[in-house]
């Protein structure tokens, strides 16, 4: 994954914050695990807080207008919904 450079040095160092991070959740350093999962803390500024169906809120959240840009490469490449287990319940 390749973060970009922002258009200042307020959107510069709020990337690498991201950066840092992701890198830190993906190399395990974040938190301990604790029966095979682990929890991480995610900073409150990622999360989605008012929403009736948290399903529908990550994907608006991620595919704002989806049904005008679902044909769009340049859309859907910078979209991506992240999970650390892809399980179907």
């Amino acid at each position: 994954m390749r973060l970009k450079q922002g258009s200042n040095a307020e959107d510069n160092k709020e990337i690498e914050e991201f950066s840092n991070w992701l890198l830190s959740v993906g190399e395990g350093k974040i938190s301990e695990a604790n029966d095979d999962y682990a929890d991480i803390p995610i900073p409150n500024d990622m999360l989605i807080l008012e929403y009736d169906d948290p399903v529908l809120a990550v994907v608006e959240s991620t595919y704002p207008n989806f049904l005008d840009n679902y044909k769009s490469y340049d859309y859907l490449k910078n979209r991506a919904i992240l999970a650390s287990i892809i399980e179907v319940i």
